[in-house]
């Protein structure tokens, strides 16, 4: 064979190849995972007329959609009870004690993420399936820059180191500074008018008791939290009607329904600031308005048919506005806990899958899921294979999803919680629930099991029902306390 045959093949053989590849990756479904900021399942309006036989006090029309058009997950978790450490599980598909660099949680944007530059992670699966790939909204998994940077107007990691081709992103949401949208890696001015200036706490808006948190700190000179909503939203839609050719992956953090609690006065047409009894009430409704955008821009461009759409939250609910509880409102549904907690309001939350054709509409599944297995459940759909020696905590959703299984996936589930009486730790094996005390969060010194629930008989772990002096138990709390340290000291999966 002359040689410039041979050249031709092989020219011909790597279009082949490129062409196959994207030709598969034409026939994938675009996906969008929404993560909202503090949701509780008693936030959404269908599960508050489940429980309540009424009509919810913040109606979610969009959500209950949802609901109504994919299958909804009764036992699924975030996997931790703050947002921090969830982040970097949903990046990683570990749980958040895997990260040396912080086990608790990545809290500032000038702290190394933890997370190695050839890791593969929920991103860079979908990258390399030959998806686009977007980020929007908060990004809370630190490593935007590693120490203090010489200037604001440009990141350094964040969205852009994990393979994202379009990225608009708040380093720490609307909680805390820098006050700085930044649109792939560079400062979006709010206005043509803004500097990068230090935002006085009054400008935060915040809640007076927050002042002593040292909320104030540099941002935009234009900078309202009110408008971060309408912000991610409409970059969001237009970043669905760009997409005519390869499919795409959207990991949309929304703001919402964190404080401050800043709601707009519409978005969408709708009317959201005073629609409800409260801000909170009112960032709840914004929420769900994002939500409708979303759909409705997958709808109108004739995308919807083919996207697998995943809604959940960061970790548990707040019960923060007190004339909505007094009215009958519980972001908790009625669960122990809220958002920060132990307990299962802390950390149970809102999943729902929706993939028109291909998951049965308003179905249900009651298999224990957190929400990081959408890295393993990505993986599998898109055929890039993972390394189970490093991926260890990430459980594949579409024997659920197409075929309703109800296999249990998680041998173990993992929880922690860092509020002002802890640090506590909790395992769950099958239905039951061990809950530990430790000295400090720096190490598992005194570990101490204090409290033992089944939770089919008891999902709302009331203490009366504790059934940690149960002379029947004492062997299972053994056990159970003793797998939870070497899962935590010698790493092993938490998967069957």
């Amino acid at each position: 064979m002359n040689p410039s045959t041979l050249i031709n093949k092989i020219c011909f053989l790597v279009l082949f190849a490129g062409l196959s590849s994207f030709l598969n990756a034409k026939e994938q479904p675009n996906i969008v995972i929404l993560m909202a900021d503090d949701i509780g399942v008693g936030d959404i309006g269908f599960y508050h007329k489940e429980r309540t036989g009424k009509e919810p006090l913040v109606p979610t029309p969009n959500i209950d959609e949802l609901i109504a058009n994919g299958m909804r997950f009764s036992d699924a978790h975030s996997p931790a009870s703050l947002c921090a450490p969830t982040r970097y599980s949903m990046m990683t598909g570990n749980y958040p004690y895997r990260n040396t660099n912080s086990p608790w949680g990545v809290w500032s944007p000038l702290t190394n993420d933890g997370i190695d530059d050839d890791s593969t992670t929920l991103s860079r699966i979908a990258k390399k399936a030959g998806y686009n790939t977007a980020f929007f909204g908060k990004w809370g998994l630190g490593g935007v820059w590693n120490g203090a940077p010489e200037n604001y107007s440009k990141t350094e990691g964040g969205a852009q180191k994990f393979d994202f081709d379009y990225s608009i992103e708040l380093p720490q949401g609307i909680q805390n500074k820098p006050y700085v949208y930044y649109e792939n890696g560079a400062w979006m001015k709010l206005k043509s008018d803004s500097k990068l200036v230090h935002i006085p706490f009054a400008q935060t808006e915040y809640d007076e008791d927050n002042r002593k948190r040292n909320r104030d700190g540099i941002g935009d000179s234009n900078w309202n939290p009110s408008l971060a909503g309408p912000i991610l939203a409409n970059k969001a839609v237009e970043y669905i009607k760009k997409q005519n050719h390869n499919p795409f992956f959207i990991y949309y953090c929304s703001q919402a329904v964190h404080v401050p609690h800043s709601p707009s006065e519409t978005l969408d047409g709708v009317k959201i600031k005073g629609s409800t009894l409260g801000n909170h009430g009112d960032m709840i409704a914004e929420l769900d308005a994002q939500v409708g955008m979303m759909i409705k821009a997958l709808k109108k461009t004739g995308k919807y048919e083919n996207t697998l759409f995943v809604f959940t939250s960061d970790n548990g609910g707040l019960n923060h506005n007190r004339a909505l509880t007094q009215a009958g409102h519980d972001s908790s549904n009625g669960l122990a806990g809220k958002k920060a907690s132990i307990y299962e309001g802390g950390h149970r939350v809102p999943f729902v899958a929706v993939w028109p054709g291909k998951i049965v509409k308003n179905s249900e599944s009651q298999v224990p899921i957190i929400g990081q297995d959408m890295f393993a459940t990505l993986s599998t759909l898109l055929k890039i294979p993972l390394d189970d020696n490093k991926i260890l905590d990430s459980a594949n959703l579409l024997p659920i999803f197409q075929e309703q299984s109800t296999e249990p996936l998680h041998k173990y589930l993992m929880h922690r919680s860092q509020d002002v009486k802890g640090p506590f730790h909790a395992i769950r094996e099958g239905n039951f629930k061990l809950i530990m005390i430790a000295d400090s969060k720096k190490n598992l010194k005194g570990l101490k099991a204090i409290e033992l629930y089944d939770l089919k008989d008891n999902v709302q772990e009331k203490k009366n029902k504790n059934l940690i002096n149960e002379p029947g138990q004492s062997e299972r709390i053994q056990r159970m306390q003793k797998t939870y340290l070497d899962l935590l000291n010698n790493g092993g999966t938490t998967l069957f």
